[in-house]
């Protein structure tokens, strides 16, 4: 209380907004998702408990339309939460929704709203002729909210200083004056009023933590489709660095624009049952991958997750519906009955990935004597000469076709000899089969077949499947 002890929560490399506690003891939060996505769209709301542990998207994180869920507050005496659905270029305003988390985790369905005569700012209309913002909610039915009668004004410009008014409003669409200043706006009303305390949540870490945490997969294959059981080997453990420029692209990370740098911690064993049981480091961002015997991925995380000190927690499967519960038990798993695996770094494991230090050897041992130097067939120069702020290696595999936004399609991603996740792509859900990455990669293919007197070592191969 006196301002000491300062502790992170969360270990997001974006930003993260309007924290609020549930009347269950959780905290609420909108999260910037921004892994292999659009840089725009995905604001939504996550949950977490008080200690920071087990953070979990409660509703939209495959849901690109509101861009941004936020300033949401617990409704009295429900399961339903309101929030104010926000576009991502201007300020926190736009229309007022309520969302019940047990109809669905993402998608309209699950959403009620409350004011359907001002659109979903960005995400379904610019002209926005009124606004609401701030919404607190008295009942399902009646919610107090700043309100402004004029058109929401996009960034850089500013919105007028005396536009919001406190009000009350209610679900069937009436609207009432409680106050306003005629000179400067009025915003976030909260009624000065005694109401329940929420569930105060006990903390499960324990007194003297390790630095790491125990993480358990009950079937990885639950949700991946109809991947044939027995296909998926290991996972891998990818660690994800905040960018610290402010500028997403500047210095470029590579061709898809806008992604993060990345360190692949190394790898742990799936048992034939499809389960895992791993340990972590703690509070570090990190993201999973699927993988197949020859270290080529089925299906990645697009998000993050992160473990504090001595937490463990489980999971149901990859890409599960999250509504779903284990069709087992995790308890009774292959994994959990032979122990906790640590993590093998492998070849590739512990230092922030790079083109040239991992994949331009296998490019110098097998490729450059036909495609470099004087020779390029094919034009195509494999050689590690400075190109720009790529080398010319990387410039040849990863040109073709651009997968900037509607660019991310499978008639791109089959073109192209590199295919990937480019920046402001609307993909929401990775289709499992790994499409985007080296199964699906056209070069794979290619080596795989047999190219001339290629033969490609299997850490060669792993090597550039990893990269892709």
């Amino acid at each position: 209380a006196d301002g000491g002890d300062l502790r992170t929560l969360s270990f997001h490399d974006t930003n993260e907004w309007f924290p609020m506690v549930s009347h269950d003891g959780l905290i609420l939060y909108a999260r910037w998702d921004y892994i292999d996505r659009d840089a725009v769209t995905h604001q939504n709301l996550w949950a977490t408990r008080p200690d920071g542990s087990n953070p979990q998207a409660l509703w939209g994180n495959a849901t690109p339309s509101p861009h941004c869920a936020f300033q949401a507050q617990a409704i009295p005496g429900s399961g339903k939460i309101v929030f104010t659905a926000s576009a991502h270029h201007s300020i926190t305003a736009g229309s007022i929704v309520v969302v019940n988390p047990e109809v669905a985790r993402d998608g309209e369905p699950a959403l009620t709203r409350i004011t359907p005569e001002v659109p979903f700012p960005e995400a379904e209309s610019r002209n926005i002729p009124e606004y609401y913002e701030s919404p607190w909610p008295l009942s399902e039915d009646y919610f107090l909210v700043g309100y402004s009668p004029v058109p929401l004004v996009w960034e850089p410009g500013a919105n007028p200083a005396d536009a919001l008014g406190i009000y009350l409003l209610d679900r069937w669409g009436n609207r009432e004056l409680i106050y306003r200043d005629p000179e400067i706006g009025s915003t976030n009303p909260c009624p000065l009023m005694p109401r329940p305390v929420p569930s105060a949540l006990p903390s499960n870490l324990p007194q003297k933590p390790p630095p790491t945490g125990e993480m358990v997969l009950a079937d990885v294959y639950q949700g991946l489709g109809d991947v044939p059981r027995g296909s998926i080997k290991e996972l891998r453990i990818v660690q994800i660095f905040p960018k610290t420029t402010n500028v997403a692209n500047t210095p470029p990370i590579g061709m898809a624009g806008e992604e993060n740098g990345r360190a692949i911690l190394g790898t742990v064993p799936v048992a034939p049952d499809g389960s895992a049981r791993f340990r972590v480091p703690a509070q570090r961002p990190i993201l999973f991958q699927a993988l197949d015997a020859d270290g080529m991925a089925y299906q990645t995380m697009r998000s993050l997750t992160y473990v504090q000190p001595g937490e463990r927690v489980a999971c149901v499967g990859c890409h599960e519906p999250r509504m779903s519960a284990p069709v087992r038990p995790a308890s009774v798993s292959e994994a959990v009955a032979r122990g906790v695996s640590t993590i093998d770094p492998g070849p590739l494991g512990g230092r922030p990935f790079s083109f040239v230090e991992m994949v331009q050897p296998v490019l110098d041992k097998h490729c450059v004597r036909c495609h470099g130097g004087e020779k390029t067939e094919g034009k195509i120069d494999l050689t590690r000469t400075a190109a720009g702020v790529y080398t010319r290696s990387y410039v040849a595999l990863c040109g073709g076709p651009s997968f900037w936004g509607e660019g991310t399609s499978p008639a791109n991603a089959a073109e192209a000899l590199v295919p990937r996740y480019g920046a402001r792509n609307q993909i929401q859900v990775s289709p499992p089969g790994g499409m985007y990455g080296a199964r699906g990669s056209r070069l794979i293919r290619l080596l795989r077949q047999g190219h001339y007197d290629v033969r490609l070592a299997p850490d060669d191969l792993r090597r550039l499947a990893a990269w892709i």
